[in-house]
C-alpha cells in the first residue's frame, strides 16, 4: 500500500493527499514534521533527502516533491486521471500549477514566521512579496479560467493546486498585509466555493484542522513559535 508521510496542516502534503483522495487510491499516513535533520530524525532523510513533506511510499521506494508525485501517481494509476494525455495539454497544466506554487505560494510563504507570531515583516520583504503575487495572479488569470475548472472539463491536477494553496495564500497574505493579490479574479470566490463542497476537499480541511494544534505545539517546542 502506498504510504504518505507527512502531516495534513502541510499545503503540500495535502496536495498530493488530495490527488490520492480524488483518484480513489488506497494509502497510509505516516505523521513526520517539518524540520528533518543530522539531529532531529535523522532516519527520515533517507527517505526525503531534504527532510521534507510530504514523501511519498511505494513498492519501487520513495519520492519527494508534490508535483512529480502527482505525475508519478496519474502514471502509475491512470484510472481517473488528474493530467490530460495530450502532451501540450499536459504541459499547460504545469505551467499553471508552477506559476502557483512559484509565484503565489511560495511568496506568501515567506510571510509565514509574521503569520504565526502575529507580527510585520519588514517593509522590503511586505513589498517583495505584494509584488511577486500581483504578478503571479495576472499571470494565473491569463492562464486559468475558474468559471467551470481551472482547466478543461473535469478536475484535475490545476484544480487540485488551486483548491490548496490558493484560499492559503489569501489567509496569509489577509493576516499579515491586509491584502489579497487575487481580489480582482471575479469568478474566483464561487470556484473555491464549488471546490469546497468535494468530498475529498472536505475530508482535507477537516483533517487540517484536526492537526493543527498538533503542529501549533510542534512549532513552539521545535522553534519557539507559537500563535
Amino acid at each position: 500500500m502506498l504510504r504518505l508521510h507527512g502531516f495534513s496542516s502541510s499545503n503540500y502534503y495535502n496536495i498530493v493527499k488530495l490527488a490520492l483522495l480524488e483518484k480513489g487510491l488506497a494509502f497510509e499516513e505516516v505523521v513526520i514534521y517539518t524540520g528533518a535533520s543530522d539531529e532531529y530524525h535523522p532516519e527520515y532523510l533517507a527517505k526525503s533527502p531534504l527532510g521534507k513533506v510530504p514523501c511519498l511510499e511505494t513498492e519501487q521506494g520513495f519520492l519527494t516533491e508534490s508535483r512529480c508525485i502527482v505525475a508519478f501517481l496519474d502514471d502509475a494509476f491512470p484510472e481517473r486521471p488528474l493530467l490530460p494525455a495530450d502532451p501540450f495539454a499536459r504541459a499547460k497544466v504545469h505551467e499553471v500549477t508552477q506559476v502557483i506554487d512559484l509565484y503565489l505560494e511560495l511568496a506568501a510563504r515567506r510571510l509565514l514566521p509574521n503569520y504565526f507570531t502575529s507580527t510585520q515583516p519588514p517593509p522590503a520583504i511586505a513589498n517583495d512579496v505584494k509584488q511577486v503575487t500581483a504578478k503571479g495572479a495576472r499571470a494565473l488569470a491569463r492562464l486559468a479560467r475558474f468559471d467551470g475548472y481551472a482547466m478543461g472539463d473535469r478536475f484535475g491536477a490545476a484544480d487540485v493546486a488551486c483548491a490548496i494553496h490558493l484560499p492559503a495564500v489569501r489567509r496569509i497574505m489577509k493576516s499579515v498585509l491586509d491584502h489579497d493579490p487575487l481580489a480582482f479574479l471575479p469568478a474566483l470566490d464561487g470556484y473555491l466555493e464549488r471546490m469546497e463542497q468535494r468530498d475529498a476537499v472536505k475530508r482535507v480541511r477537516a483533517d487540517h484542522g484536526a492537526n493543527l494544534p498538533e503542529f501549533l505545539a510542534h512549532l513552539k517546542a521545535r522553534y519557539g513559535v507559537s500563535r
